[in-house]
């Protein structure tokens, strides 16, 4: 069972404010616990890329 249910699909990201998709889960940040966007893990030039995730 993963982290998140079906339902957070749509729920804002905590760092950008826009909509979690399919294409673009959410993800809880391992320190942090916070809802954001798995590709701002891995887009260079912002505050979380390469953090470790929960998900």
């Amino acid at each position: 069972m993963g982290l998140f249910s079906k339902s957070e699909t749509g729920q804002p990201c905590q760092a950008c404010g826009n909509e979690t998709t399919q294409q673009d889960p959410a993800v809880r940040t391992k320190d942090g616990d916070a809802r954001i966007h798995k590709s701002h893990t891995t887009t260079p030039g912002n505050g979380f890329f390469g953090a470790k995730t929960k998900r």
